[in-house]
């Protein structure tokens, strides 16, 4: 009797801890580097109709966008990490207004692409010229998951980049890596946050950014570097390395197939190339030619799946082997330069050009398609739990993961003291259908919208964590955690 009820006990803590490692966030896109959070609580059905308080904010110390990057928090073992590009103004004075800005496509007045390409040289030029006037630093932030507490901070000299460096750190068994600027690769003990080693990653470096986050396969750190690079994760020696080293960013980050007991590394290594390594060793399996973006490869099951940035590169999906894999189908709806897709039960769920898809795993038939009331959105990749998906971008935006419609779950803002509530809650409390009948109410209306939401939700391009039912999203400068359990 006594062996039964030790061998049920030793039962329940194995469960449990299984299930504690399963709940972690504890790299880009999640404990599976899919998207989806497993082993959780179910989620609420609505948001409250007075909005829904965060369990705890940190903000204005942890700034984002050109002044502190766009990497996005990872949670493991009860705390969330953040990695940040700071710049600081030094000396006295003003900078002059930049005389050659940053040009969206709808400000470029007719150029020819040659005389873009001298505009922007100018641009690089400029840029560069006046980070002189600016002091650069990485910092990891390390903070409870349960109360927001900043429990430690790591601070390396950094250097200027075109944009602020912003991978997203991987912590695996107490160590947190990180691909800082300057090709540099860090890791830092997850406890205490003391640098154990540093490694210059060799190939050419100006100013480029390189946002590629961590994977790990055993003993092996891969990152996309230029080249990809397979580094021991205790000591930071370079093992191995695949592609040429060029000054052209790619942006992916690896995911690992693990199969027959072994581990393969799967990356889109430039414009053109999916390709698959061994992780011990870097030997190269196979290459495709995908003509994937700066996304996350999506692994599941035996399907490999690629997400171009336009729609004639599309969507397509591989059956993994260990031979070249076999291209099934591509679903050319929509496109997004750096979002992944998620998938869930057999859908893939996926955004682009303001769109959402719901598109069938095994087919690449399409279920449906919807429009979503957003400006820009692109690089902010989806999340799902609990048969939800989220996409963090203005507000959240979230959806029953249903192939046979869109059903919508949320469509909430974040107002500038943290209130996460649904769009309709502010317009109530602003009274804008009131004030939007005439037009010097629409102006007071967008002016009061303004000052109550304004910058106050997810900061563009980062993606949030979500574990065990909490989401922590990034925020324009800060953190904010929200408890989405059912009650």
């Amino acid at each position: 009797m006594l062996r039964t009820v030790s061998a049920c006990c030793l039962l329940t803590l194995l469960l449990a801890g299984n299930c504690l490692l399963a709940e972690d966030w504890n790299q880009w896109r999640g404990a599976e580097r899919d998207g989806v959070s497993r082993g959780g609580p179910r989620l609420l059905e609505a948001l409250p109709d007075d909005g829904l308080k965060p369990v705890w904010t940190a903000v204005d110390s942890l700034p984002g966008a050109s002044s502190g990057g766009w990497s996005s928090p990872i949670v493991a073992g009860g705390r969330v990490y953040l990695f940040t590009h700071a710049r600081t103004k030094v000396g006295s004075g003003e900078l002059p207004p930049a005389k050659f800005p940053y040009l969206p496509p709808e400000q470029r007045g007719g150029m020819s692409d040659q005389e873009y390409e001298q505009y922007e040289r100018n641009r690089r030029d400029e840029q560069e010229a006046r980070s002189k006037s600016f002091r650069f630093d990485e910092r990891v932030y390390c903070l409870d998951a349960a109360t927001g507490q900043v429990l430690w901070k790591q601070e390396s000299p950094s250097v200027y980049t075109r944009f602020s460096q912003s991978g997203t750190p991987a912590v695996v068994a107490g160590r947190l890596l990180v691909l800082g600027a300057g090709r540099v690769a860090r890791c830092l003990d997850a406890a205490t946050g003391q640098l154990l080693w540093e490694r210059p990653l060799p190939g050419p470096f100006r100013d480029q950014f390189l946002q590629s986050s961590f994977a790990v396969a055993g003993q092996t750190a891969v990152v996309l570097c230029g080249s990809l690079f397979g580094l021991d994760v205790q000591t930071g020696e370079i093992r191995w390395s695949v592609g040429e080293a060029t000054e052209e960013a790619h942006h992916g980050s690896p995911v690992v197939w693990r199969h027959q007991d072994r581990d393969y590394v799967i990356v889109n290594l430039d414009s053109r190339q999916t390709v698959c390594v061994e992780a011990e060793s870097g030997r190269q399996v196979w290459s495709v030619d995908a003509e994937a973006g700066h996304s996350t490869p999506v692994i599941a099951g035996q399907y490999l799946l690629t997400y171009g940035n336009s729609r004639k590169k599309g969507l397509k999906c591989y059956e993994l082997s260990l031979a070249e894999p076999q291209h099934l189908w591509t679903f050319q709806g929509l496109s997004d330069p750096g979002s992944s897709p998620v998938v869930v039960d057999q859908h893939v769920y996926v955004q682009g050009e303001r769109k959402l898809s719901c598109v069938d795993l095994a087919s690449g038939a399409a279920r449906w398609t919807t429009t979503l009331d957003l400006d820009r959105p692109r690089y902010t990749s989806l999340v799902a739990a609990d048969g939800k998906v989220i996409y963090a971008f203005g507000g959240i935006v979230g959806f029953a993961a249903n192939p046979q419609q869109f059903r919508p779950w949320l469509n909430a803002r974040i107002d500038k003291q943290g209130l996460l509530g649904e769009e309709s809650l502010f317009r109530r409390q602003l009274d804008l259908d009131k004030l939007e009948q005439t037009s010097e109410g629409r102006k007071d209306a967008e002016r009061l919208w303004r000052e109550r939401i304004g910058s106050g939700g997810p900061l563009a391009c980062a993606s949030p964590a979500l574990v065990h039912g909490r989401l922590y999203v990034r925020l324009g400068n800060g953190l904010a955690c929200y408890d989405l359990s059912a009650r």
